[in-house]
C-alpha cells in the first residue's frame, strides 16, 4: 500500500477524530433527549394547569365546564371537572388520543382545586397522554440529521484548514532547507508565531547561521593556510640561494686545498674560513627551521616591557660586540609594546644579530624610541657588505617581516650610505 503524504494523512486523522466526537455527541442527545423531553412536557402541563385554574377561579360551574371542554377540544391536554377529590383515580372519556398498542405510553396528571362563585369547591384534572418516547425520538430525528450533517461539514472544514496550515509550514521548511543545502546565505525561515512551529523555525535559522559562520571561519583558515604555504614556498625558494652560495664557496676552497693550488696551500688560514662558512650555514639552517613556528606566533599579544626582552638579547651578543669594539647605545626606558613575547624575542634576536654582524669595527648601534616607533639603527661601511643582495641578512629579515605582518604591525627599513635603520611603528596606541 502506498504511503500517504502528510496532508491527506493528517486530514483523515483529524476528520476521523472530529467525526467520532460528533457522532458520540449526537448519539448521547438521541438517548438523553426523551427523558429531557418528558421533564419539559411535565413542566409545560404544570404551568398550563396553574394558568387555567387561576383564570377559572370564582366562576360558576357551567362557565367552567364550557371553558374546559373548549380547551380540551383544541389542545392535546385534556381538562376534566370533578366535584370531589379521588386519589389515584380519575374518570376520563374516550377522546384522550392514546395509542393502546404502544408500550411507551406516558400519562401526566395535574390536579388543581378552585372555588366556585357560590363558595363550593371544584377539582380540575389536567391530563396529557401520548407516546412520549416516540414523540421525543421523532423530534430528535427531525433535527439530528441536519445537525449531524452540519457538524460533519464543519469537521471537514476544520480538518482541511488545520491540515493545510501544517502542510504549508512543512512545505516552507522543506523549501527553505533546500536553499540552505545550496548554502544560499539569504535563506531564512519566517516565523510569526511563538508556538512550537515558530520555535522550530527559529532553531533551524540559528543552526544554519551557525553553520554559515563555521564555513566562513574554515574558508578564512584555509586562505591563511594557503597564504602561509605560499610564504613558506617563497621563503625556501629564496633560502636555497643562501645555502647554495656558501656551499659552493666551501667546495671550491676545499678542492683547492686538496690540490695545493696557489694561496690555498696555506691550509690553516683557509680552514678557519671553512669553519666560518660552516657556522654561517648552521645559522641559516636554524633560521630556516624556525620559520615553521612563525604561524603559531600570533593571537598571543600582551603588553611587553621592551627593556626586559632587549636586555636578554643584548647579553647574548655582548661578546661579539666587544670583539668589534661596537658601541651599543640602549636608550630604552620603561616603554611597552603590544605583541607576543616570544615573537618579540625572535624579532630582536634577528635585528640585533644583523646589526652586530654588519656594523663596522668601532661602529655604533642605537636602540631607542621616538614619537611613534621603536627603532634599531647601526652604522656600516658600504664597501664591506652589499646589503642589497640576498646573501647578506635576508633570512633574518624575512622572519622579522613575517612576524610583524602576522601581528599586523607596520614597519619601515631605511638604508642610507653609512646607516641602516629598522623602525617598528605603534599599534593601537601601544608602545
Amino acid at each position: 500500500m502506498k504511503k500517504l503524504k502528510i496532508f491527506p494523512k493528517m486530514f483523515i486523522q483529524i476528520f476521523s477524530v472530529l467525526s467520532i466526537i460528533v457522532l458520540l455527541i449526537h448519539i448521547s442527545i438521541y438517548l438523553i433527549f426523551p427523558k429531557t423531553y418528558l421533564d419539559t412536557r411535565e413542566a409545560e402541563i404544570n404551568k398550563t394547569a396553574n394558568e387555567i385554574s387561576y383564570s377559572l377561579e370564582g366562576k360558576n360551574i357551567n362557565d367552567i365546564k364550557r371553558a374546559t371542554e373548549l380547551y380540551s377540544k383544541n389542545s392535546d391536554i385534556k381538562v376534566f371537572v370533578s366535584s370531589e377529590k379521588k386519589d389515584n383515580e380519575v374518570e376520563v372519556s374516550n377522546d384522550l388520543n392514546i395509542n393502546l398498542d404502544s408500550p411507551n405510553n406516558s400519562l401526566i396528571i395535574e390536579e388543581r382545586r378552585i372555588t366556585l362563585n357560590d363558595g363550593h369547591q371544584l377539582y380540575l384534572k389536567f391530563i396529557s397522554t401520548a407516546d412520549m418516547l416516540q414523540d421525543a425520538k421523532n423530534l430528535s430525528l427531525g433535527f439530528l440529521p441536519y445537525s449531524l450533517s452540519i457538524s460533519l461539514l464543519l469537521s471537514a472544514v476544520v480538518s482541511l484548514i488545520y491540515s493545510r496550515s501544517i502542510k504549508n509550514n512543512i512545505d516552507e521548511i522543506k523549501s527553505v532547507t533546500d536553499q540552505m543545502i545550496q548554502l544560499d546565505k539569504n535563506a531564512c525561515l519566517v516565523h510569526t508565531s511563538d508556538d512550537e512551529v515558530g520555535e522550530l523555525k527559529e532553531q533551524i535559522n540559528e543552526l544554519y547561521f551557525t553553520l554559515l559562520k563555521s564555513i566562513d571561519d574554515i574558508e578564512l583558515k584555509n586562505k591563511e593556510i594557503i597564504e602561509l604555504e605560499k610564504l613558506k614556498y617563497d621563503f625556501l625558494k629564496g633560502a636555497s640561494h643562501e645555502l647554495k652560495t656558501p656551499l659552493a664557496s666551501l667546495k671550491i676552497i676545499l678542492e683547492n686545498m686538496i690540490y695545493n693550488v696557489g694561496k690555498y696551500k696555506n691550509r690553516d688560514v683557509y680552514l678557519e674560513q671553512c669553519v666560518d662558512i660552516v657556522d654561517g650555514l648552521s645559522n641559516n639552517i636554524s633560521q630556516i627551521l624556525s620559520i615553521y613556528s612563525i604561524d603559531h606566533l600570533k593571537n598571543d599579544e600582551e603588553d611587553v616591557i621592551i627593556q626586559e626582552v632587549l636586555k636578554e638579547v643584548l647579553d647574548k651578543y655582548e661578546l661579539l660586540a666587544q670583539q668589534k669594539n661596537i658601541l651599543v647605545n640602549n636608550k630604552i626606558g620603561s616603554e611597552h609594546i603590544y605583541i607576543g613575547r616570544n615573537a618579540f624575542n625572535v624579532i630582536l634576536s634577528n635585528l640585533i644579530s644583523n646589526a652586530v654582524k654588519y656594523t663596522n669595527n668601532c661602529g655604533i648601534i642605537d636602540i631607542g624610541m621616538d614619537e611613534d616607533c621603536f627603532y634599531i639603527k647601526n652604522s656600516y661601511i658600504e664597501s664591506q657588505v652589499e646589503l642589497n643582495k640576498d646573501t647578506s641578512h635576508g633570512l633574518g629579515l624575512y622572519i622579522v617581516c613575517n612576524l610583524l605582518n602576522n601581528y599586523q604591525i607596520d614597519y619601515e627599513i631605511i638604508q642610507n650610505q653609512n646607516t641602516y635603520l629598522f623602525k617598528i611603528y605603534k599599534k593601537d596606541s601601544q608602545l
